[in-house]
């Protein structure tokens, strides 16, 4: 591996690969001793690997594997990561993936130090209520018994704003988003009741861009920074079918420039707060 391979595991690997390695023996229920003296290692090697402390080899993942009896699409797939560990650029997750004991997303979240979410036409994931989400998920045409798994895994996700040391979140939303009726108009009066709680947390600044503003600065596609300690971050960009991970510099540069440029031309946050209380009354008459 080339000199950048341990700078990548502070991104990919780390916040990937390795946490899914070891998300997958927590799920087995198997201890670190057990699986080493399975495999003849000693625990500090399976340790570090799951800390993003040591890259992992094919071989050692697939012997891992097969403890933990993944196979088919699964066991391919976290091969093609080993494969991709030391690539800058994109990393795809398939929607599919997305469950909720197994939600890369998650995991960066929660060692995250600050998150910038922009929104075009709907509510950041993490002030989603439960309701909202049901709603989107039913107009997206999820299957019905897979809504509540998505739901739960939302709500667990909004956990990390509770911890003792919570990230900072700024949010930036255009207006769209809060005319938009996602289920009914009562349950957008309280989707925006609940956003404003989060705005009224410590830890949580949000810009409203008012209509009309949003084209004239190029605010024109949604995207969520997680931003790590050493000033490494990824962006996420969900689409349809899949969720793409941006790690290349270049590219985290071109959204952060952008996310300064939309925050100048939205809302400060006390108008923010008065423009949703206020859009929150129109949809309570509706």
């Amino acid at each position: 591996m080339g000199s950048t391979g341990p700078q990548k595991l502070v991104t990919v690997v780390w916040s990937g690969l390795a946490a899914e390695v070891r998300h997958i023996r927590d799920d087995c229920g198997l201890s670190l001793e057990v699986v080493c003296d399975r495999l003849g290692w000693q625990q500090s090697k399976l340790s570090r690997m799951e800390r993003g402390q040591q890259c992992i080899s094919a071989a050692d993942l697939a012997s891992l594997l097969v403890i933990y009896q993944v196979m088919g699409r699964e066991r391919a797939r976290l091969l093609h990561l080993v494969e991709r560990q030391d690539e800058p650029g994109r990393w795809i997750v398939e929607s599919s993936k997305l469950t909720p004991t197994h939600n890369t997303l998650l995991r960066l979240e929660a060692e995250a130090t600050s998150l910038v979410s922009a929104e075009l036409v709907q509510m950041p994931g993490l002030t989603q209520t439960a309701e909202y989400v049901r709603a989107l998920m039913q107009a997206g045409d999820v299957p019905p018994e897979l809504i509540e798994g998505r739901v739960y895994a939302r709500k667990k996700r909004q956990l990390i704003l509770d911890k003792g040391r919570p990230p900072k979140f700024d949010i930036l939303l255009d207006e769209a988003a809060l005319r938009r009726v996602v289920g009914s108009h009562a349950v957008m009066a309280r989707q925006l009741r609940a956003l404003l709680e989060f705005a009224d947390r410590p830890n949580v600044r949000l810009w409203v861009v008012p209509q009309g503003v949003g084209g004239l600065v190029g605010f024109d596609c949604s995207f969520y920074m997680i931003n790590f300690p050493r000033d490494e971050s990824v962006v996420q960009l969900e689409g349809k079918t899949s969720l793409v991970y941006l790690e290349d510099q270049e590219a985290i540069d071109v959204f952060r420039q952008h996310s300064a440029k939309v925050g100048k031309a939205a809302l400060d946050p006390a108008k923010s707060v008065a423009l949703i209380a206020r859009v929150g009354r129109e949809h309570e008459r509706e």
